[in-house]
């Protein structure tokens, strides 16, 4: 995809590869499963100007949380932590949305080890990541501005 950077993984190596072959151009929705991890992740993005709708990765546990942007809004940081949770390392357990609007999250509950993702500049279009039960593993895919 042309112009696009992947960055990431933050988390651990378990779980399956879960990503897309798209070309987004706007994050649109976030939806967020969480509870002492985070639980799945899905979210929308636009692309040729129709919608489409990604995963959930990862399971059905958890408290279900949406996250509508509004037009104009983008992520300008993540932050979040790993570690282990019932058995399995590096799990993704907590994750928080910053935006040019407002704050999302923080979602599950903080791990051992932090990690922040600052966007200086561009926008996140869409994410990929590994997920299993859990969502193991997540990064962003970067529209430079």
């Amino acid at each position: 995809m042309a112009g696009r950077i992947k960055l990431g993984l933050w988390g651990g190596n378990g779980g399956t590869l879960c990503d897309i072959d798209g070309h987004p151009i706007r994050l649109t929705k976030i939806v967020i499963r969480s509870g002492h991890v985070i639980d799945s992740l899905a979210y929308e993005y636009v692309q040729d100007g129709k919608t489409f709708s990604v995963g959930p990765w990862g399971g059905s546990g958890g408290t279900s949380t949406t996250i509508e942007f509004q037009p104009g809004e983008f992520l300008t940081a993540i932050d979040g932590s790993m570690g282990d949770f019932h058995g399995i390392s590096d799990l993704v357990k907590s994750l928080s949305f910053s935006t040019n609007v407002r704050n999302y999250g923080p979602f599950g509950i903080a791990g051992e080890t932090p990690f922040s993702i600052p966007i200086q500049s561009g926008r996140v279009v869409a994410f990929y990541g590994r997920s299993a039960t859990y969502v193991n593993a997540i990064g962003i895919y970067l529209l430079p501005s």
